[in-house]
């Protein structure tokens, strides 16, 4: 798979999950995910053998860290991480395109 380079902010941010992402605040889970804001808009192809549409002008994709790495130590940085996106599959997903992780490296303006 292709690995891409990505420029932006860390942040974190929480979002209603199960059982009804929202339709039931008082009882739905709160699911927190790492949010890269970008630098600058991407657009990601579409999929024909999984069906997944093209997202385009992209600014926020989630990260998905390797098991074991905590990202929250990056909130409020900037910073390039390199991985392989995908488009989002299951409720989880809060953002259109994920990255999964592969190296994060900070800025110091």
């Amino acid at each position: 798979m292709l690995q891409f380079a990505l420029v932006g902010k860390v942040t974190l941010e929480t979002f209603y999950g199960p059982p009804n992402y929202g339709e039931n605040p008082k009882t739905d889970s709160r699911e927190a995910q790492i949010i890269l804001v970008l630098k600058q808009q991407i657009c990601v192809s579409a999929n024909l053998s999984t069906n997944d549409e093209e997202e385009k002008n992209q600014l926020r994709v989630t990260l998905v860290p390797p098991v074991g790495v905590n990202l929250g130590s990056y909130k409020g940085r900037s910073v390039t991480v390199k991985g392989t996106l995908f488009h989002a599959i299951t409720g989880h997903h809060h953002t259109p395109v994920l990255m999964e992780v592969v190296h994060v490296q900070e800025h110091h303006d």
